[in-house]
């Protein structure tokens, strides 16, 4: 027992160290999520699960969003595992603090595979996104589709913790795509045409370190460090899709501190 103790604060103070270090060394934003997870298990392989998320802005300067989700998923075969969710999410823009919330409905399938203690698996997992607030139409979809691809090895050798690790990259099949011609003797952009929401790339990379804590059968911690690089292209125009007033790839590197509770019943 003294030695899972000594393992797991191990664990959990270099997660703690590594997200310091990559947010000094690349001079950026720190953020935080907290989370709380009930999973009832109806049958077997049939299961229930309810979350409730809140996540900061950067610097944790305030709320930036609170989430709540309801899932089900069915473990098909020792390899195989379905699941769709529906979530809520109650967003605040981070330079306004107006309040756009969100529904988003996903799908996903699980793959798994054992070798000795260590578990690896890749996760696909499709969503869609309802922005129920108005938007230009020029700048951002509504109703946006995501792939999220995680492949993620986690060692279950212990009795009681559970090293993880993983990355995953998500990818935008529908943002909004245009064409234009950048004068750079005066800054401006001419002869702008909106071309559809048909720009399809990976606007993200997350790589996470993690620890489920099983403090018994039925509660369990979760300790994880998360690097999220960006890729995304931002588009600023007029209203009416006219004018073209900026175009440019945000790349910004944001490290995230997650802590969560789970119940199983």
């Amino acid at each position: 027992m003294n030695r899972i103790t000594k393992l797991s604060t191990s664990v959990f103070l270099l997660l703690a160290m590594l997200a310091y270090s990559n947010t000094e060394a690349s001079a950026q934003e720190i953020n935080g999520r907290v989370y709380a997870e009930a999973d009832w298990k109806v049958s077997k392989g049939f299961h229930l699960n309810a979350e409730y998320q809140l996540r900061t802005k950067d610097s944790f300067s305030g709320i930036e969003r609170n989430q709540f989700a309801l899932g089900a998923s069915y473990k098909i075969n020792k390899y195989l595992k379905a699941g769709a969710d529906y979530t809520f999410i109650g967003h605040y823009a981070n330079s306004t603090g107006k309040f756009k919330p969100r529904h988003r409905v996903a799908g996903n399938l699980t793959g798994m595979v054992d070798a000795g203690y260590w578990r690896f698996s890749l996760r696909e997992r499709l969503q869609l996104t309802h922005k129920a607030y108005g938007v230009n139409h020029y700048q951002e979809v509504p109703n946006h589709l995501e792939l999220k691809s995680r492949l993620m090895v986690k060692y279950r050798g212990f009795r009681t913790v559970a090293p993880y690790a993983y990355i995953e990259l998500r990818n935008t099949f529908n943002d909004p795509k245009c064409d234009a011609n950048y004068d750079s003797s005066t800054g401006t952009w001419s002869g702008y045409e909106f071309l559809g929401y048909t720009h399809a790339y990976v606007n993200r990379v997350r790589g996470a370190l993690g620890l489920e804590w099983i403090l018994s059968l039925r509660h369990a911690l979760d300790f994880r460090f998360m690097y999220n690089y960006y890729n995304e292209m931002d588009i600023d125009t007029d209203k009416s899709g006219t004018m073209l007033k900026s175009l440019a790839w945000q790349n910004p590197k944001v490290a995230t501190l997650c802590f969560g509770y789970k119940f199983a019943f």
